[in-house]
């Protein structure tokens, strides 16, 4: 017979191990039974007719009882094994009781009335014990019963008792107690039955709860981890490294190119692409740790091995490497990039948030910095989050009508030096900082999300300062991501212009690649929203985000304005004014306006006229002003104007 470790299963394994864990009990009864009835006929009866048998028959029933039962009570064998099993023992019950009634009545032959008395309650016990001990023979135990009456009834006879009355007492007193021996039996096998049936339906939560545990910490698209197990892993990782005293680093991956191709190749592609790129990092990254999807194209993973800045700095050139190769997808060469940031427990973060938002402080400098990069979390940028901590906190206790004001920069028409438009520039001067850098609080404003609160403070003074300016006078608005990816805010932004009383052709707003780019799809539907409004819309910092020129035609667009950063070299680098004239090209071939930014010499002003750009901002023309400075300079247009034309008369 060959022991199984495995649950009970079945009726028949219930039976047999409550029959294994109750045979060592009918043992020691049998031992108690025999031994008293050798003991007081010891006296009575020969020697041989006790001492042999007590030894072989006990020795016997143990080895038999151990060998089929008492072994097994822990590891219970397979259903058939036990009902094979049962089967021999219920035999050898009903063997071995009469073989033990036998030789007591046997014994009665030698017996007086007090050895008789003894021999009888004897055999009531085991007709009892047989009953209930052993109710899970049922047959068996009553048969076996019912020989223990006929023993009984025999021993009867030779006290001389009131047979028929005993005959009566016993019958009646066997059926009620294998009556009751039956209906426990039954209540034991429904017990049995029901305690199965919750077992396998709790077997059955547990495999679909552990299924629905898969799924809920699975990304569908690509197989491996998703967010929430991300962050779960990390927390067992930190309290690891918190016991042990060692270090834990958390890279993001973001890909760098991925919306593009999802947008111009369909998101099919684009899902197959993340699948592909997803197995890709796990082999990348199978010596360092597993690989989770955080959402859209960021990826994320875990690094346990005590890498230090060095090291992490190689892992991620690796990676950007790697993910540079090109992916085939149906018969089409892809190829993207990708920039990582890093951060490490215990050196710069302490929690899962704090690392986290480390990391991808990190990861958002090596975009900023120029993508494809890697970049781990420095004292630097320690520095920078608190600082940007300490503005965040500023401004949302500032009085943002008080401290926060407008300056503005023209939009000069150079054929005529005629001020079209005026781009408001946001300015904060805090009683606690003093004037900060736009470039400081804005970028603050931006990662915190608290640009939306200032929006529409901004605008309220932009629509109050274009009242005082000739009606040809425009103003350019500049919008950020947060301002443009949600419907309610850009309905809001509209209703402040209704209800300003400017008229909306007076108004631009412009909005740069890198903001259309946080959600696409929705910043194209509000974009749609305030064109429909009557306002006109301008491309920021053209040619320094990262979306295709695809996306241009997509767009209800006014304008396109080229980055400062294109006009720098202008005069030294021909590639810089080959650029600046093809999107001039493009724009006229898109029946588009063209402003070029940080103009601030006459040599690259020649150059841009030259080119056929005419529509110029920058320090050439002037600085940012104050609101009440712009009166004074429009005035000053004017008056060169005017002069101009009085020219040829004073010549002639």
């Amino acid at each position: 017979m060959t022991a199984s470790a495995s649950p009970i299963q079945s009726l028949e394994q219930a039976r047999f191990q409550a029959l294994a864990n109750i045979c060592p009990a009918l043992f020691l009864a049998m031992c108690a039974v025999t031994f008293s009835i050798g003991f007081v006929h010891a006296g009575l009866a020969p020697w041989w007719s006790w001492a042999l048998f007590i030894p072989a028959f006990l020795g016997a029933k143990g080895a038999f009882w151990y060998y089929f039962l008492f072994r097994w009570r822990r590891d219970v064998p397979s259903e058939e094994e036990c009902e094979k099993t049962l089967r021999i023992v219920a035999t050898e019950l009903v063997i071995g009781v009469a073989a033990l009634i036998g030789w007591q009545v046997w014994l009665s032959h030698w017996a007086n009335s007090e050895a008789l008395l003894l021999l009888a309650l004897c055999m009531g016990g085991q007709m009892v014990f047989l009953l209930f001990g052993l109710l899970h023979l049922r047959t068996a135990s009553i048969v076996a019963a019912c020989i223990c009456v006929a023993g009984m009834l025999l021993i009867a006879e030779r006290s001389q008792a009131g047979m028929f009355a005993l005959l009566v007492l016993l019958g009646g007193g066997v059926a009620g107690l294998a009556y009751v021996a039956i209906k426990h039996y039954h209540d034991f096998a429904k017990l049995v039955t029901s305690r199965l049936a919750i077992e396998a339906k709790s077997a059955e939560i547990s495999v679909l709860s552990e299924e629905n545990y898969r799924i809920a910490n699975t990304d569908m698209l690509t197989d491996i981890g998703n967010r929430r197990r991300c962050f779960r892993d990390l927390e067992q990782a930190l309290t690891k490294a918190r016991e042990e005293g060692g270090s834990v680093s958390f890279g993001i991956i973001d890909l760098d190119g991925f919306k593009s191709v999802n947008d111009s190749h369909g998101h099919v592609i684009g899902d197959r692409l993340l699948h592909a790129m997803a197995r890709r990092l796990e082999s990348i990254l199978a010596n360092h740790g597993e690989v989770y999807r955080l959402g859209g194209d960021e990826f994320a993973f875990i690094v346990t091995s005590g890498l230090d800045r060095d090291g992490l700095q190689k892992v991620g050139d690796e990676l950007i490497e790697a993910v540079n190769l090109p992916i085939h997808i149906n018969e089409m060469r892809l190829l993207i990039g990708c920039s990582v940031g890093f951060a490490t427990f215990p050196e710069k973060a302490d929690s899962v948030m704090e690392i986290y938002d480390r990391a991808d402080y990190a990861l958002f400098n090596a975009k900023r910095t120029g993508r494809m990069k890697t970049m781990v979390f420095s004292d630097e940028h320690e520095r920078d989050v608190r600082e940007a901590a300490l503005l965040e906190r500023t401004m949302r206790e500032a009085d943002l009508e008080a401290e926060f004001f407008l300056t503005f920069q023209p939009i000069v028409d150079s054929n005529d030096d005629r001020t079209l438009l005026l781009e408001c520039l946001a300015r904060w001067q805090s009683p606690v900082l003093g004037l900060v850098s736009p470039g400081r609080f804005i970028v603050a404003a931006e990662q915190s999300g608290f640009i939306s609160t200032l929006t529409p403070v901004l605008l309220k003074k932009a629509l109050e300062a274009i009242k005082q300016w000739p009606e040809e006078v425009g103003i350019s608005f500049n919008l950020s991501g947060h301002d443009i990816v949600a419907a309610e805010k850009v309905l809001a932004l509209i209703g402040i212009l209704m209800r300003s009383g400017v008229s909306p052709s007076r108004v631009e707003f412009e909005v740069t690649e890198t903001a259309l780019m946080m959600n696409l799809e929705e910043a194209l539907a509000n974009i749609h929203r305030l064109k429909e409004a009557g306002v006109r819309i301008s491309l920021d910092d053209f040619g320094t985000g990262y979306s295709s020129l695809s996306q241009i035609q997509k767009l209800p667009l006014d304008k396109i304005k080229v980055d400062g950063s294109f006009i720098r070299d202008l005069a030294d680098s021909e590639a810089s004014r080959k650029i600046v004239s093809s999107v001039s090209a493009l724009s006229r071939d898109l029946s588009l306006s063209c402003v070029v930014e940080g103009v601030e010499t006459r040599e690259q002003l020649d150059i841009l006229q030259g080119i056929g750009c005419h529509l110029i901002q920058g320090y050439f023309y002037s600085k940012p002003m104050r609101e009440t400075e712009v009166d004074a300079f429009l005035q000053g247009q004017s008056n060169l104007r005017e002069g101009l034309k009085k020219l040829p008369l004073i010549a002639g």
